[in-house]
């Protein structure tokens, strides 16, 4: 898929360990500023744990967002993704269960890289004396993602699209590609690793999924959107979850109007579903006020329907002249 749209052992015992396979921790290389993690998984992979501190997964249980949409962490068929156990102990596609403790770290390395047996899964299954390792085939794949993401109709939308059959779809446009050694130690080389950020909406990958232009025709604003390289819908998730285009019209300064067309799942509310379609070009032609010279377009994103527009995301924004 071409879109818009984690480690438990001691750092002591990975030290002693690594003593033998990679040659010795440093100490300037322990006492890194690094984020933590369970396990001290950033002790040796500090790119990757730098990497999930900034993403939503490092923020799944703890963000205000969530603790809104889910009744302040009440609704129990919200918690388990949020927080949950390894995903390999009941198996991909089987809905994960709560863990007990440790859940502020939302969904981390070990909830997708560690098995029943402690040992850690990825594509590559590169020995190492830190811990057992793994190579599996299905690591990374859609089905992998769809433990949780297909609750709300985001893989069965991939599915559908252009890029349906890629079973690495997910990852592609969400874990991109660097060149950067996997892991801390001596002689190891750099080499394709993915990037642990899991971006979704963001400026960047929304800009790069999603074609917009915009012109005047007569007495509206046509604003045209164009899916062009998004796996699912527009915004995707949750019904709480929506985008909003908007034209801000304003003569000199001040503003003399304003148009909002809200995309979304309401299916739940009136039966509808603007989000916009893997694919699907769409035309908005907002009314021009009287008098207006100028435009602002923007793309609003909110992970609550409800909050203001004032704290939502700007995916993207232009002026137009009238």
């Amino acid at each position: 898929m071409r879109t818009l749209i984690v480690w438990g052992v001691s750092v002591s015992a990975l030290a002693a360990a690594l003593t033998g396979a990679h040659g010795p921790v440093s100490t300037a290389r322990a006492s890194e500023d690094l984020p933590k993690t369970r396990g001290d998984c950033q002790t040796c992979h500090p790119n990757e744990a730098r990497d999930w501190a900034q993403s939503r997964h490092a923020a799944a249980w703890e963000s205000e967002t969530f603790a809104q949409t889910s009744r302040n962490r009440s609704l129990k068929m919200c918690l388990p993704c949020h927080a949950p156990e390894p995903i390999l102990v009941k198996g991909l596609g089987e809905h994960p269960n709560l863990r007990a403790d440790d859940r502020t770290h939302g969904i981390d390395c070990i909830s997708c890289h560690q098995d029943a047996n402690g040992a850690y899964h990825g594509t590559l299954g590169t020995k190492t004396d830190a811990h057992a390792t793994v190579k599996n085939e299905k690591f990374g794949t859609v089905e992998m993602c769809a433990t949780c993401h297909e609750i709300f109709g985001t893989v069965d939308w991939y599915k559908q699209s252009e890029w349906g059959n890629d079973p690495h779809g997910c990852v592609n446009c969400h874990m991109p590609v660097v060149e950067r050694p996997i892991a801390t130690g001596e002689g190891l080389p750099a080499r394709k690793a993915r990037i642990h950020k899991f971006e979704g909406a963001t400026p960047e990958m929304f800009q790069k999924g999603v074609k917009i232009s915009h012109e005047r025709r007569d007495d509206l604003l046509q604003i045209k959107l164009e899916s062009v390289w998004v796996g699912h819908t527009v915004p995707t998730g949750p019904e709480y979850v929506v985008a909003i285009v908007e034209a801000r019209f304003l003569k000199g300064e001040a503003e003399v109007g304003r148009h909002q067309t809200l995309l979304a799942d309401n299916t739940a509310i009136d039966g509808n579903d603007t989000r916009l379609k893997p694919g699907e070009r769409r035309v908005i032609r907002a009314p021009i006020p009287e008098g207006a010279t100028e435009a602002i377009v923007r793309v609003l994103h909110k992970r609550n329907r409800e909050l203001p527009d004032d704290q939502a995301r700007i995916l993207y924004e232009a002026k137009v002249s009238l």
